[in-house]
């Protein structure tokens, strides 16, 4: 059962599972002082996840992009640790 917050109106939805929403403000004030933030606070990185920090690459929900969801955070893991590999090996 839900209570409608504005209304005060009750209404059980069937469902097999609930996802819950926490809130959309990124934890990168650690990071501020260094990297390059938008707007919203979240880390300015480009698709291959790099910042604008040299050697530092930002993947998940803390970085700018479109859509925040698990499977593009495991994807953004996924191109961070290529271009991280990348970067190790040019800057030994």
């Amino acid at each position: 059962t839900d209570e409608h917050a504005v209304a005060g109106t009750e209404w059980e939805l069937a469902c097999d599972g609930v996802f819950v929403s926490v809130g959309r403000s990124p934890a990168t004030a650690l990071f501020r002082e260094e990297l390059a933030l938008d707007d919203a606070g979240y880390i300015a990185a480009d698709e291959s996840t790099r910042t604008n920090l040299p050697g530092v690459f930002a993947a998940g929900d803390v970085r700018t992009k479109a859509l925040r969801q698990v499977v593009t955070a495991v994807s953004d893991g996924a191109v961070a640790v290529h271009y991280a590999e990348e970067y190790l090996a040019e800057n030994r």
